[in-house]
C-alpha cells in the first residue's frame, strides 16, 4: 500500500518522495482536462457558428433603418396623392391598418383602399412632412405632420405617431396611427 494515494494528500504523498509520480499523474490529469475542454469548445464554437449563422440570416432579412425611412416616406408621398390604390400598395396582401388607433382595424390591401377611399373623399389636396423615424428591428416610431385641404377649402393640420411593422421584403404588415381625429372632425 505504499504507492496508493486514497488515505494521503496530495502533499503528503510529496513530501515522501514521490514527486516523479505526482508530476506525471498531475500531467495526465491536466491533459485529460485540456482534451476536454477543448472537446467542450470545439462543441460551443460548432453551435456558437450554427447560432451565428442562423443571426446572420435573420439579420440579412431585416430592413436598413434607411430602407424603412424610404418605405415610410413612399407611404406617405402616396397617401398624399388621394389614389387608394396606390396607397394601399404599401400594404402586404394581409396588411392591417388602425388609422386612427380607436377605430377598428382594417385588415387586407383591399379593405384598406376601400377605407382610405372614404377618406380622401373629404380632402381635396395635402401634404405630409416626416419629422421623425426611429427605427428598432422590423418596426418604426414616426413622428408626422400632415396639412390637408379639405373639399370646401378648410386648412387643417393634424399631428400625430405612427407605429409601422414592415415584412422583409419592405411591405408594411401593420400601421398603428395615433392622432385626435375628434379634433379633425370638429374642424370640418
Amino acid at each position: 500500500m505504499k504507492n496508493q494515494i486514497t488515505h494521503r494528500s496530495i502533499f503528503e504523498y510529496a513530501i515522501k518522495g514521490n514527486i516523479a509520480k505526482l508530476k506525471a499523474t498531475l500531467g495526465l490529469v491536466c491533459l485529460l482536462a485540456l482534451v476536454v475542454a477543448a472537446g467542450l469548445v470545439a462543441g460551443r464554437f460548432a453551435l456558437s457558428a450554427q447560432a451565428s449563422s442562423a443571426s446572420i440570416a435573420s439579420v440579412a432579412v431585416n430592413l436598413t433603418p434607411e430602407q424603412m425611412e424610404a418605405a415610410i416616406e413612399k407611404y406617405f408621398a402616396d397617401a398624399m396623392s388621394l389614389d387608394a390604390q396606390r396607397y394601399a400598395s404599401n400594404f402586404t396582401e394581409d396588411g392591417v391598418l388602425e388609422d386612427p388607433v380607436g377605430t377598428p382595424p382594417v385588415q387586407g390591401r383591399q379593405a384598406i383602399a376601400a377605407s382610405f377611399g372614404n377618406l380622401t373623399a373629404l380632402v381635396s389636396q395635402g401634404k405630409a412632412k416626416v419629422q421623425e423615424v426611429i427605427p428598432g428591428g422590423q418596426e418604426a416610431i414616426v413622428n408626422w405632420k400632415i396639412n390637408v385641404v379639405t373639399v370646401t377649402g378648410k386648412k387643417i393640420t393634424i399631428d400625430g405617431m405612427g407605429v409601422f411593422k414592415f415584412d422583409q421584403t419592405g411591405k408594411l404588415q401593420s400601421v398603428r396611427e395615433f392622432w385626435d381625429l375628434a379634433a379633425f372632425l370638429a374642424q370640418l
